[in-house]
């Protein structure tokens, strides 16, 4: 294992990366199987290939397989099933507030000041 210091200037936090387990403090290298921006600094600092710690399924070649299957469609429309159209059941609590002025998003400062 190498441990590598961090480059000087701006920067939001360090993370520990492990390449050879796959594993970031950041978390999504691992999550996700795709590296992360942590992942990609140390790749780049290190001289690594950042291509080769993607997974598989996240490549061009596991995309294009999607649409090589084929399959035939159904011709006699009498054995399809009946479709009554989708039923959407909206949450009540998700509704927004309808009545009053809307909340203003907008940070103040001392130009909105009303002066009397």
């Amino acid at each position: 294992m190498e441990v590598l210091e961090p480059f000087e200037g701006w920067s939001q936090g360090s993370f520990q990366v492990r390449l050879s387990s796959g594993l970031c403090d950041y978390g999504l290298f691992h999550a996700l199987h795709y590296p992360c921006c942590p992942t990609l600094a140390a790749c780049a600092s290190a001289s690594i290939e950042w291509t080769s710690y993607v997974h598989p399924v996240y490549r061009s070649e596991a995309m294009f397989k999607v649409f090589e299957m084929e399959f035939p469609p159904i011709q006699d429309k009498s054995v399809w099933p009946e479709w009554y159209g989708t039923l959407l059941r909206p949450n009540p609590l998700m509704r927004k507030k309808a009545t009053g002025r809307p909340v203003s998003t907008r940070f103040q400062n001392d130009m909105d000041k009303v002066q009397r």
